[in-house]
């Protein structure tokens, strides 16, 4: 990945800026800025999923529509009014759920899938520090989740989102394990930054092309005031609003 690529040009600008800049009494400074560029990209790799810096995500769609995407869920509160939304625009989305609270909400997570929208895996507690979790607890995570799904559905889900969209060689490793697509976006919301629906909405259609995938939560009461307009716009510029699945060409589930 691309991390690996940036470590080995690191270690070789290390060792000539070593033999250059020896003598002169500047390999000190020298090695000194080289870490923290390689730090700073490194850092800015793993909260930017977009850049597939450590490990490839799915951050566009392959046809010439978008999907919507909500994240946090199921809300007792605003998931039903968002779901009803959906049912009656007869939009198919994908939420990405966290597996304490499907546990705790199974029948929204029931109605989610009845109504022909995807279920996937959030992680099963979305803790703060998850991307600092060791492998196997990470693995333990998205395994939990699945099962949980699982239980619920009848059906293992094959998409996954990072919380917060932080991502690590351990992620890598544990999706390639478990056979999980990692799926980012390319259009974010800033849903759980704003004070109104005219924010979201302002936001979304100035930014809105075909192929984005775009986050948003459903545990979000001024997302669900949001969702009816921006649905409203998007379909008076012409832009079509498909299942993730659909729009990146790969299947949600596997069969169990």
């Amino acid at each position: 990945m691309k991390h690996n690529i940036v470590t080995f040009t690191a270690i070789t600008v290390f060792a000539l800026s070593g033999i250059i800049f020896w003598e002169t009494g500047l390999v000190l400074i020298v090695f000194a800025i080289i870490i923290l560029l390689y730090l700073g990209l490194t850092a800015y790799g793993s909260f930017h999923i977009q850049t597939n810096y450590f490990l490839k995500s799915i951050n566009y769609g392959k046809k010439k529509a978008i999907a919507l995407t909500f994240d946090d869920g199921p809300d007792p509160d605003t998931t039903p009014k968002i779901l009803h939304i959906l049912k009656e625009k007869d939009i198919k989305a994908a939420f990405f759920v966290i597996g304490k609270k499907a546990e705790k909400y199974p029948e929204l997570l029931r109605q989610m899938d009845e109504e022909g929208h995807i279920v996937a895996n959030h992680t099963f507690s979305h803790h703060y520090f998850t991307a600092f979790f060791p492998t196997r607890k990470l693995k333990a995570e998205l395994l939990k989740c699945n099962a949980v799904i699982a239980d619920i559905l009848g059906k293992k889900p094959l998409f996954f989102r990072p919380p917060f969209g932080v991502t690590n060689p351990r992620y890598a490793t544990v999706l390639k394990d478990l056979g999980l697509n990692s799926i980012g976006w390319s259009l974010r919301s800033l849903d759980t930054k704003a004070e109104n629906k005219y924010q979201i909405i302002n936001k979304i259609i100035s930014e809105i092309e075909t192929g984005h995938i775009v986050l948003l939560h459903d545990n979000r009461s001024v997302t669900a005031d949001s969702l009816e307009d921006v649905i409203e716009h998007c379909r008076q510029k012409g832009i079509r609003i498909e299942s993730l699945s659909k729009l990146i060409q790969k299947e949600p589930y596997e069969n169990i």
